[in-house]
């Protein structure tokens, strides 16, 4: 009864942030987040639904959503970035391509599962692709977090909120993940259990950061950011010809 509370609790949450954007019209400022809620609710609708009227189903069913669901929750860290961004279109591009290749390569590096146990891995599979890019989500995350701190770039309440929401979340995913594969430990086990409330507390912080839209503060262009811009382009795309050669090899029987 407890568990249905909250699970209920986050669909009424997340029906609520996106009713409120698209009556905001923040949905046309954020709009990969917005897909990526409706998208979320659409399946955990569904979800509930099978739990309740057809629960020999669900497990497949979860599994086979989940795949889902981790691709849709992706573009919410492309939506962060492209906002971000949204004034330094260089940059903005290059950061873009990036999480978009480390996508590419997490979705390839989880596929050698399937490769080499067959379908009967895919529930073990999916639950190491979502643990690899809640790594990358993380890892972006922080970096993120670091340039606006180094250079004292301030956000918007409607941004600050959806980056907020989101990290306190993918931080207790990495947790979850982290231990996920650890048999036999009790921490993890009571982790699992308090993760959907923490989705619940996720989904009160952007029902309040983006209740209503808010002026975004000006950004003064930063001239520091062309030297870095083609610095970082030159190290990233070594680090992703070096990242793309592993996994070859990782992939070659």
């Amino acid at each position: 009864m407890g568990a249905n509370v909250v699970w209920l609790s986050a669909i009424v949450l997340e029906a609520v942030v996106l009713c409120r954007g698209i009556i905001a019209s923040l949905t046309r400022r954020y709009p990969f987040f917005y897909i990526y809620l409706a998208c979320i609710l659409a399946t955990e609708l569904v979800r509930f639904y099978c739990y309740e009227f057809a629960p020999k189903y669900y497990q497949g069913f979860f599994w086979n959503t989940e795949l889902l669901t981790i691709a849709a929750s992706y573009i919410v860290i492309l939506e962060i970035f492209r906002s971000s961004f949204k004034h330094h279109p260089g940059m903005g591009t290059l950061v873009q391509r990036v999480l978009l290749t480390v996508f590419v390569l997490v979705i390839s590096y989880a596929a050698t599962d399937l490769l080499h146990g067959g379908l009967r891995s895919l529930p073990r599979a999916i639950a190491e692709l979502g643990r690899d890019l809640r790594y990358a989500e993380g890892a972006v995350l922080l970096l993120l977090l670091w340039f606006f701190g180094r250079h004292r770039i301030a956000l918007g309440r409607n941004l600050l909120g959806l980056v907020a929401g989101y990290s306190f979340w993918i931080g207790f995913n990495v947790m979850n993940l982290a231990l996920f594969f650890v048999r036999g430990n009790e921490f993890s086990t009571g982790l699992r259990k308090l993760l959907p409330v923490t989705y619940v507390v996720t989904l009160s912080i952007w029902c309040v950061t983006l209740w209503s839209a808010h002026p975004e503060p000006e950004r003064p262009a930063l001239e520091v950011l062309d030297h870095e811009y083609q610095t970082l382009a030159t190290r990233t795309r070594l680090l992703l010809a070096r990242a793309s050669t592993r996994l070859a090899r990782t992939v070659r029987p």
